[in-house]
């Protein structure tokens, strides 16, 4: 029995912070998903989940998880000899440097809870390490491809909160339904079994009767509304990942200029925070150049659209999302970061092979999720199996939805349960257990 007498081990605390379109849990649908389970009987430390703005600047973003750390301490859930581990997926990465940066700067203490203050400091010197999840150090194709293409955006975001307002009404959520299904059924999307799955728990017609059933609909409704409210309203993280930075002083942590990136470094190794990155490769569902840049996706030109462009070979067993994704990701302003920097292991590959300049993982351009100091750990994997959307898990019965968990980015990457086992472990590890033995890492290959 533990002395409540005796001194005090430092508490640990994890905050997971999500990526780009994220948020912490809407109904059913989990962010992280299946990563609790992981982490249950962990002893000394607690797990937090952090909800952010979807798709806000960067900026906004990290001023929002300030607040959310400043909170925590002036509450006493952390304390002080306490340390802090910052686990960001994707722009949740760019959250934490852009989160580091301004503290460094700041002055004047944050004010929390109505008058409550928190020395910058205070949470500065309390973070012990970062752990990147496919994090667009150097920004992404994609996101400069949506940028040229905000019409379909506007339209796709627009009928989504059309179809969010209908499940409310009888008779017309019968409607929205249906389409979601056919959507789904024709094109195999698991992002589109998710979005279907959305819509029927935020309808109290579907799912097990009853008034906690109806009362949970409501709450699903609303929190989808919101959600679908902020992207309409603010879509200003598009920018700040984009390959091509905006006309301007950078704001993103992905625009940092050398000088600025050679100080913030500089920061990190005086506040000794130990860094380790998971650099996400996916399947090639086409077959470009090696050593050249691959072509645009340009909507003019339809022999370079996904479905045509594809390699009936290499994409067998992806999805339609995935290739259009991977096809967006691939062409672009994206060049080589003027750093390099070092693999230190990989996970999952029987050989190490060659990162080329428009490999991805659906997402974001894998060379630049490359990290100047501490490991670089690179993964058979598409940008949303890391979280733990790899494989469907069915819901709880009544609740309106079929699966809690979906493949949302059909890559057949390979990605498995031992993987996401391994790959969490290791983090959780890292913090719970700092001094566990590790096998010696793979002999460092440059890219």
């Amino acid at each position: 029995m533990t002395d409540p007498t005796g001194p005090r081990r430092n508490g640990r605390h994890i905050v997971l912070i999500p990526g780009f379109a994220g948020f912490d849990a809407l109904g059913q649908l989990e962010y992280y998903s299946g990563v609790t389970p992981l982490f249950q009987h962990r002893r000394g430390a607690v797990l937090h989940y952090f909800d952010n703005f979807p798709t806000a600047a960067v900026v906004t973003r990290a001023k929002r998880l300030e607040s959310y750390l400043a909170k925590r301490i002036a509450r006493g859930e952390i304390e002080g000899s306490d340390e802090v581990t910052l686990v960001g997926h994707s722009t949740g990465g760019l959250d934490i440097r852009r989160l580091i940066w301004d503290l460094h700067l700041r002055t004047q203490p944050i004010v929390v809870d109505g008058g409550a203050t928190v020395e910058p400091e205070a949470l500065l010197h309390r973070l012990r390490s970062v752990v990147f999840l496919s994090v667009p150090h150097w920004g992404t194709n994609i996101a400069d491809w949506v940028r040229g293409h905000s019409n379909w955006r506007e339209l796709a975001v627009a009928e989504l909160r059309t179809a969010v307002s209908g499940s409310q009404v009888p008779g017309v959520d019968r409607i929205e339904q249906g389409v979601a299904d056919a959507a789904a059924y024709l094109m195999g999307s698991g992002l589109l079994d998710a979005l279907r799955d959305s819509l029927s728990e935020a309808d109290e017609h579907c799912g097990k009767p009853g008034p906690v059933r109806t009362a949970d609909a409501h709450e699903a409704a609303s929190a989808l509304e919101l959600y679908l409210r902020h992207i309409a309203s603010d879509f200003s993280a598009i920018d700040d990942l984009a390959s091509s930075p905006p006309a301007g002083t950078a704001s993103s942590p992905a625009h940092f200029n050398r000088r600025d990136r050679e100080k913030e470094l500089e920061l990190w190794e005086a506040l000794r925070i130990e860094v380790r990155s998971y650099v996400t490769l996916g399947k090639r569902p086409f077959r470009f150049d090696s050593g050249s840049e691959a072509p645009l996706w340009e909507l003019s030109k339809p022999w370079t659209w996904p479905e045509i462009a594809k390699d009936s070979v290499l994409s067998t067993g992806t999805d339609i999302v995935y290739r259009t994704c991977y096809r967006a990701c691939a062409g672009g302003p994206f060049g080589p970061p003027p750093w390099r920097a070092k693999l230190t292991r990989s996970l999952g590959f029987s050989s190490q092979p060659e990162i080329e300049l428009w490999d991805n993982d659906g997402i974001v351009n894998t060379a630049s999720m490359l990290w100047r100091s501490g490991e670089n750990v690179l993964v058979p994997a598409d940008h949303m199996d890391i979280v733990g959307h790899y494989r469907f898990v069915k819901a709880a019965p009544g609740s309106g939805r079929r699966y809690q968990t979906y493949d949302l980015l059909g890559s057949a990457s390979g990605f498995d349960d031992e993987r996401f086992r391994a790959i969490w472990s290791e983090i959780f590890d890292s913090v719970t257990e700092p001094d566990l033995t590790r096998a010696a890492p793979a002999p460092p290959s440059f890219v």
